[in-house]
Parts: structure tokens; sequence; C-alpha cells
């Protein structure tokens, strides 16, 4: 008995079906890498702290009052950046360091969705290994002209608790959603208080 061919061979040669196979998936994969990234402009380099805009906002940081947020995002906790749903939702920022005899940091870049979806991740893998505060990473983008950097990466060496540390090469995939918060968060409509700050929010 002879086998059943794999395809028609009255129509197609070994071949020719091999050749549209290879051509087939070269432009899907191509196609997806396209879709990755798409901007135009400088690639950039730079490394900082990861704040989100809500404790920026705020002036003081939620899981840490007494302190301002652009004087001590090294104190700033993974589990505020990552666990408040509010915090996420409000994305994220690459800070700065304090230049010119100031001693604030400054937003350099807003990492927009995806970067803060990427950096959201890198952070909660930081955690998993002990990170608790001070998340700091190197990011590489390209820099449109706007103050969002497009097509972010990160590196996988990041910086927690003042000190370096190597994630996986491979992170999982980042979350789709945000944890949601244990307590009520801060409405957008109350004005920041640096007094008082929503009890356990962000402990």
């Amino acid at each position: 008995m002879s086998e059943l061919p794999l395809y028609n061979s009255s129509t197609m040669q070994p071949s020719s079906f091999l050749l549209a196979t290879f051509l087939l998936l070269l432009s899907m994969r191509t196609g997806a890498s396209a879709q990755t990234c798409s901007a135009e402009g400088k690639t950039v380099t730079a490394t900082g702290f990861i704040m989100d805009n809500l404790c920026i906002d705020l002036v003081n940081l939620m899981d840490n009052p007494t302190v301002k947020t652009l004087e001590g995002p090294e104190v700033h906790s993974i589990h505020c950046l990552v666990d408040v749903k509010s915090c996420v939702d409000s994305l994220y920022t690459l800070l700065a360091p304090p230049e010119n005899g100031s001693n604030l940091y400054t937003v350099k870049y807003q990492l927009g969705v995806a970067g803060s979806a990427l950096a959201k991740n890198y952070a909660e893998n930081a955690r998993l290994l002990g990170g608790k505060k001070g998340f700091g990473a190197t990011v590489t983008g390209v820099d449109d002209g706007t103050n969002e950097l497009k097509c972010v990466t990160l590196s996988n060496t990041v910086v927690v608790d003042g000190k370096q540390l190597t994630l996986s090469s491979a992170p999982p995939a980042p979350s789709t959603t945000a944890t949601p918060s244990t307590t009520a968060a801060p409405t957008t409509t109350t004005a920041p208080n640096t007094t008082a700050v929503p009890s356990g929010a962000c402990r």
C-alpha cells in the first residue's frame, strides 16, 4: 500500500511546497516585527528610577507620605508601583537625576502604555528575586520629539534596594490588567494632601 501524500502532487512539487511554506512563515514573522515598532526618531538609552505618574502628581509618595516623590524615588516601593491600580493606570515615567545644584529628580521620558507594561513586568520579576523598593532600569527606545519614548526595551540588569539585580533573559509576559488595590485609592477629584494619605494603601 502506498503512503498518502502530504500535498497534491498534481498541483505542487515538493520544492515549490517547501518554498511557499518558508515564504509564508517569513512574511508572518516580518509582519509581526514590523507591527512591534514603527516609530521614527533617534534611538536613545537612559538609566533612571521608574516612577508612576500618580505619585508624581501627589507630590509626596503614596507609600511613604513624608518623602517628596521627586526627592526620594529610591524609597518608592515596588508594591506601590505594581500593585496599586491607580498608580499602574497612571502609567510610568523614567526619571533623570538631579542636576545644576537641585535636589529634585525630573521626568526624562513618559514610557507610554506598552513601555509601562514592560517596566511593570520587570519590576514584578525583580520583586520575585527579593527586591522591595527603588526600582530603576536602563531603558532604550526611540525619541520621536515628543515626551513619550517609543519602542521601549529594558536591560535585564535593573536596580532595586540600591543594588544591581540581573533578571532572567526571558521574563514572563507582562500582565494585561493591573492588580486591584486592597484599599481605596485617592480619587482624581481630591486635591493631594501631604499629610493625609490613605491608610495602608501601599503597605
